[in-house]
């Protein structure tokens, strides 16, 4: 590890340890409230306690984001009718924790400006429009297409929380990781996260061929902390592109140990994504491959890259593996059931174009998914960005998920175009990981899912830094 990078991993650790000390111990506490203590007191002292951990340090309300969202499916208990993850509740806890932090001091200092900075402030921000776009039109059609029954209120109630919170980690990456220490450490823990999962994905996959090697030759799928393997392959066509084109930008050699790292990581997310079986997650990969071959002219690279995902295929194919074989067939498989879903989509788009059927009416997809896909607290989409944001919210909330989108693909191309070293190379990343995750949205979930959405605010605000950070 070069000196540099020693002392830029030191001066952010020591600023998180500086600004979070007491922050830490109240981490800590609200982890242990909530897998520890029963139902809602166990919540509730553990939204208190991550409450004040976002007031003390955003910085670490950021990192446990970071750090928690793979384990999403692992660390949840039922609240009711809901059922919660650590994730959600921190993620709840950032959201009212700004808002005490900015406006309670208002309150106390009893100054009108106080109060109207951060409103001039958001108003400056380049997402501002659209987001506002998105978080009304979601309010004014959740309220007038109130679903009628139980599940269609739960779930229309967690879709609506994944327009809103997340935009906490957008707040939040603009608060407290504009410098280039607190940058890279956001970005490590979310490598570290990253390769944490793929790991034990491996893992799965080694103890099926030791201990059931006749599963090997059907169609075992590796999901490692997931809840389907079309969820890990969901997130790793985020993380893989972003890591490997950051691991590429920097450069093996004159990008130090941190480069060398990235890129292996992005080799055993590779691995991953491959066992995961996710075929989307493939195309969204190769697609992402060419784009940060044309940005960083590169195009030699894509040889080798090729070659390595084409003997991964064989070599699944070789175990007998077959979904290749239905990827393309007519009446079977998931390639017959998003058909159909999509049609589905377009037939309700059809009868309310402006606004949609609203985010929990979820009736016409009935006939289409299976009914465990419409359990627990996950939401079911129609498997295809323009068609889910248009049968949900229709034209009005599609018009602002792309505007969104617009926005940033313009901000991460202009810091592409006029800069150079780790700020160049951060923007070909978010420009990888974000077309991978459009690519792979166009077949399966872009959104609306928690680590998804989590992970759109955090490029969006990622990109929105490159021109304050500091070389």
């Amino acid at each position: 590890m070069r000196a540099s990078e020693r002392l830029g991993l030191s001066s952010a650790i020591s600023d998180l340890v500086a600004l979070g000390g007491a922050a830490l111990a109240f981490l800590a506490a609200g982890i242990a409230a909530f897998l520890l203590l029963p139902g809602y007191v166990g919540a509730a002292l553990a939204l208190l306690c991550f409450i004040r951990v976002a007031c003390l340090s955003p910085l670490l309300s950021l990192l446990t984001i970071l750090a928690t969202l793979p384990l999403h499916f692992q660390l949840r208990r039922p609240f009711g009718p809901l059922e919660l993850s650590l994730p959600d509740v921190v993620l709840l806890a950032s959201v009212l924790g700004l808002l005490l932090g900015v406006y309670w001091r208002a309150l106390l200092s009893g100054s009108s400006a106080e109060l109207i900075n951060p409103l001039r402030r958001a108003v400056r921000s380049p997402y501002f429009w659209p987001a506002l776009l998105l978080v009304t039109i979601s309010t004014v059609t959740l309220i007038i297409l109130l679903p009628d029954t139980r599940e269609g209120l739960r779930v229309g109630f967690r879709a609506y929380s994944l327009i809103i919170e997340p935009i906490a980690v957008y707040a939040l990456v603009l608060i407290a990781a504009r410098n280039r220490q607190r940058r890279w450490l956001a970005l490590d823990v979310l490598f570290a996260g990253a390769v944490l999962v793929c790991l034990y994905g491996l893992f799965q996959a080694l103890s099926v061929v030791i201990t059931r090697p006749e599963v090997v030759g059907g169609n075992y799928r590796v999901v490692s902390v997931f809840n389907h393997p079309n969820t890990l392959g969901l997130y790793l066509s985020r993380t893989l592109p972003l890591f490997g084109a950051l691991g590429l930008a920097l450069g093996p050699w004159a990008g130090g140990f941190r480069a060398r790292a990235y890129l292996a990581g992005a080799a055993l997310m590779g691995v991953a994504m491959l066992l995961s079986g996710s075929r989307g997650g493939w195309l969204a990969v190769a697609v992402a491959a060419v784009v940060i071959a044309a940005l960083l002219r590169r195009w030699k690279w894509l040889l080798p890259a090729a070659a390595a995902g084409v003997a991964g295929v064989v070599a699944l194919a070789l175990t007998g593996q077959d979904r290749l074989r239905g990827m393309f067939t007519p009446g079977r498989g998931s390639a017959d059931t998003r058909e159909r879903l999509w049609r589905a989509a377009i037939e309700e788009i059809g009868k309310s174009p402006l606004w949609g059927t609203g985010l929990g009416n979820v009736r016409w997809m009935r006939r289409y998914i299976p009914p465990q896909r419409l359990q627990g607290t996950e939401l079911v989409d129609a498997h295809n960005l323009f068609l889910d944001f248009g049968a949900k919210l229709g034209v009005i909330g599609l018009l602002a998920i792309l505007g969104l989108l617009a926005r940033f693909y313009w901000i991460a191309l202009s810091a592409y175009r006029r800069s150079e070293g780790e700020t160049r190379a951060l923007a070909v990343g978010l420009l990888a990981a974000m077309t991978a995750a459009v690519v792979h949205g166009m077949v399966d979930a872009f959104y609306f899912g928690l680590p998804f959405a989590v992970l759109v605010w955090f490029f969006l605000g990622m990109a929105e830094t490159l021109e304050a950070i500091e070389e």
